[in-house]
């Protein structure tokens, strides 16, 4: 199942401070795996393999990390989260039969990346002219998953939360740096991206 929420200034601390300490923290349960950059914007960006805070932090702060801009700055929305969960009964199984987990896991990661790519070529738009009235196809998302195994009241549920920033390199862009402001709309239904891609994993 997908949803779709704004990210709040500041909001991606929680996502950070949920990252285990070490190796250790993580397989006795306490902390989860390190964020991991996605999409086809960030790939212009330069951005690749673990996620530090720093870097997060400037992304949705609308600064590239050679410090140039992307986009307006103090814009009131840096960025979705959009969330990818697995059915309870998934999140049961993969918690319950380590022997599974792992491929569990690894099909689930496929189903997320598929469905963010899907994403891009189908609800990653730019915005010009006069307050933002013209919508244009932007060039894909600079995104930062997070994987969660589960719900912040402790309980087995398998999620992924993936952090869009509110930018993407529009037609017109020069380079790999954008100055447009991204608007993810036309947005798949809630349950209808991530399970299917899932099922075929």
């Amino acid at each position: 199942m997908l949803s779709l929420a704004k990210l709040g200034r500041g909001s991606e601390g929680h996502h950070l401070d949920a990252v285990a300490k070490g190796a250790e923290d993580y397989y006795v349960g306490r902390g989860e795996a390190p964020g991991y950059w996605a999409g086809r914007g960030a790939e212009l960006l330069g951005l690749d393999g673990e996620v530090t805070p720093e870097a997060l932090r400037a992304i949705l702060a609308g600064t590239a990390l050679d410090g140039s801009m992307l986009g307006a700055a103090n814009r009131k929305v840096p960025g979705f989260d959009l969330t990818f969960s697995v059915p309870k009964s998934v999140s049961v199984l993969a918690a319950l039969r380590p022997e599974l987990s792992e491929l569990i896991v690894d099909a689930c990661e496929i189903a997320v990346a598929r469905s963010i790519a899907w994403l891009e070529d189908n609800a990653c738009f730019s915005r010009r002219g006069h307050n933002g009235v013209e919508h244009v196809d932007g060039d894909g998302y600079v995104a930062a998953a997070f994987r969660h195994r589960t719900s912040r009241a402790g309980d087995p549920q398998l999620h992924w939360h993936v952090l869009v920033a509110n930018t993407t390199r529009g037609p017109d862009a020069g380079g790999a740096r954008s100055t447009a402001h991204a608007s993810i709309r036309r947005c798949a239904s809630p349950g209808s991206c991530s399970r299917p891609r899932c099922a075929t994993s």
